[in-house]
């Protein structure tokens, strides 16, 4: 059977309007008219990125823990881990990224002087150069990469 491409292959809609389309020229997905995407864990309840308006967000941890003295900050399946010390942490790690890529903003919800001192082990910290980071000061934010196989380790953003 030939092949022909379209740039209508697939579309739905209400009738009316399109909101979805498959484009086989141009090799495309299309979300058109203001639809946006999620994608779920599991079977639809739980939300971990949705593509919308425009923007792209990240799943937010479900909870803002205390992560205690050389405690760990989860960051599976979240793309912004929560925290609220409440007062200031050292010797703090983060969990393992997943992929290669992972993105993962840590958002210290606490008092301004509740600090997150990383772990000055790299290995342990699970963070690149974690002896001399910085401090996540209460009320900031601080993304962080991740790079596995070898590496294996978070990376800053210096932004």
């Amino acid at each position: 059977m030939a092949q022909i491409p379209n740039t209508n292959a697939f579309s739905e809609g209400d009738g009316l309007t399109t909101y979805v389309n498959i484009d086989t020229v141009n090799k495309l997905l299309q979300l058109l008219n203001g639809a946006g995407i999620k994608f779920y864990s599991d079977a639809g309840a739980t939300l971990t990125t949705q593509i919308t308006g425009g923007g792209l967000a990240a799943a937010m941890s479900a909870t803002s823990p205390d992560p205690g003295a050389n405690g760990q900050i989860a960051t599976a399946g979240v793309g912004i881990a929560l925290v609220t010390p409440a007062a200031a942490r050292a010797g703090i790690t983060l969990q393992a990224g997943a992929i290669n890529g992972q993105e993962v903003w840590v958002v210290n919800q606490g008092a301004a002087a509740n600090t997150l001192t990383l772990n000055t082990t790299p290995a342990t910290a699970n963070v690149a150069d974690s002896a001399t980071e910085s401090a996540i000061a209460g009320l900031t934010a601080r993304k962080y990469v991740w790079v596995g196989g070898a590496t294996n380790l978070w990376y800053p953003s210096r932004d």
